[in-house]
């Protein structure tokens, strides 16, 4: 982080400290589309979203006080952001995630892979731009178990590093490494049954 950006942040901390009512609205013009598109990363549904952004805001302008600065303020707003959407997921507790696990590659006892994967990389790239393949990964994510489903947000989507997200998430780096290895493995294995065979999962 940079110092002009620590000194923007050290600013705008005062300003809510004082209760001054700009910092109030700089706060929100700084911050909210990249709460809302995380809310939204996370939850997937927009009134959901909107109700957890306003959740992080009322938040931060109360606690400013207690913020003591050992992360960057956005840090700070990420890690109250995935825990507003953590408690909508777990109110609704979505029985409908599928296990990672019958997604998980195979291996033999020598290491090797017990079947051979498919390499579909060239397909994706035909792919990449085409809407039908975003909306594809998209619902592949939602179907994601919350804890590996916020890594990813956190680590591919928001492009934080394995630190950030682990100071965020309250995880050591390698439980991030883990989470997100396992993620990215799931949805390569949904995708590449998507694009060889134009399935969605298990039949």
């Amino acid at each position: 982080m940079t110092t002009e950006r620590v000194v923007d942040d050290n600013v705008l901390l005062e300003g809510l400290r004082r209760g001054a009512p700009e910092a109030v609205e700089s706060l929100f013009d700084r911050f909210h589309n990249r709460i809302f598109g995380l809310a939204m990363s996370i939850l997937k549904n927009e009134s959901d979203a909107e109700e957890a952004v306003q959740d992080v805001f009322l938040t931060v302008v109360r606690k400013a006080n207690t913020f003591k600065g050992n992360s960057a303020l956005y840090s700070w707003m990420y890690r109250i952001c995935v825990n507003a959407c953590l408690m909508r997921l777990r109110g609704k507790r979505r029985s409908e995630t599928v296990s990672i696990e019958e997604f998980m590659p195979v291996f033999t006892e020598e290491g090797m892979h017990a079947s051979l994967i498919d390499d579909w990389s060239k397909e994706v790239e035909r792919k990449a731009l085409e809407k039908e393949l975003g909306q594809v990964i998209q619902r592949f994510t939602e179907d994601l178990s919350e804890k590996y489903r916020v890594v990813f947000v956190l680590s591919d989507v928001e492009g934080l590093s394995n630190e950030e997200t682990a100071q965020i998430l309250g995880l050591t780096v390698p439980a991030v490494k883990s989470r997100l290895h396992r993620a990215r493995l799931y949805l390569r294995e949904r995708l590449s049954g998507y694009l060889q065979e134009g399935k969605t999962g298990p039949q």
